[in-house]
């Protein structure tokens, strides 16, 4: 069972979604539902990436405050965007983009709540622009 959510999409937003819809032969929620489920939950998101920061000890905000991708995760990101910026990008490339950058993201918040976390009990000092 899920939450009903009511909301006002922009009319171009809910032509092109209504256009998915069609396409893909499914109702119009189920569509959103799955467009949604895509952008909001993250390939590969793992239930020690889900806890708290504020429950992680200090050694774990640490670590997690230097969190980067894997080297071929980055590697393959970077062909991915050289791809793309030359218009060589493959609909199976743009999934596959899409997931790593959602991947890139994930990772660039949990850092950011890690290093947030670790300036608040005073493990490190603030970064200053």
């Amino acid at each position: 069972m899920g939450t009903q959510v009511t909301l006002t999409l922009p009319n171009e937003l809910y032509t092109c979604a209504e256009r998915w819809a069609t396409i893909t032969r499914r109702e119009l929620s189920e569509t959103l539902t799955e467009i949604l489920s895509d952008v909001l939950r993250p390939i590969g998101l793992t239930p020690e990436i889900d806890e708290p920061v504020s429950t992680l000890s200090d050694q774990e905000v640490l670590a997690l405050s230097k969190l980067q991708m894997a080297t071929i995760q980055a590697r393959r990101l970077n062909k991915l965007l050289e791809k793309q910026r030359e218009s060589e990008l493959t609909d199976a490339g743009r999934l596959e983009l899409r997931a790593l950058i959602q991947t890139y993201e994930q990772l660039w918040i949990r850092q950011s709540e890690a290093l947030s976390e670790a300036v608040r009990r005073g493990l490190r000092e603030q970064l200053t622009p």
